[in-house]
């Protein structure tokens, strides 16, 4: 009897395991919803990530360690320095999924995107909201430290 019953709980782990959805399987992702349903899958209420921006803007002492907390808002940012930025020059996941989405719904935008294979979130972001335009290009690179 013992045997049996397991067999049947490694069939059923087993079935699980290779299951799509299984969150801790590395994927690749394509597309900005597969990509965000792994993220919100963690359900992290706070996270830790580090960002490096190339861009014409503001010269930082990047990368920038920002503190997010359960409402995907940015709390506290710290250049590569350690000194105190303003929290409104980091980007939270959250706003990088709907950023992104944003940009592709625009016929006037590019973005190409690369996601992290094991929680999803955005990891590079190479962004030219305005094609026609000059000097709004940037391109984010997003590290989750937890």
């Amino acid at each position: 009897m013992k045997a049996r019953l397991f067999l049947a709980l490694s069939v059923i782990l087993c079935a699980y395991s290779c299951a799509d959805d299984n969150i801790l399987t590395p994927r690749s992702f394509t597309n900005v919803a597969d990509a965000e349903a792994r993220w919100k899958a963690y359900k992290l209420t706070q996270y830790k990530l580090t960002q490096q921006r190339s861009c014409f803007c503001i010269l930082l002492k990047y990368p920038l360690t920002l503190q997010v907390d359960s409402g995907g808002k940015v709390i506290s940012a710290r250049d590569a320095a350690g000194g105190s930025v303003d929290a409104t020059f980091g980007t939270s996941i959250e706003t990088m999924f709907t950023n992104i989405r944003a940009l592709q719904n625009r016929a006037d935008a590019k973005v190409e995107v690369r996601y992290d294979s094991v929680y999803g979130y955005p990891r590079y972001i190479n962004a030219d909201p305005i094609k026609l335009a000059t000097d709004d290009e940037y391109i984010l690179e997003t590290t989750l430290v937890r």
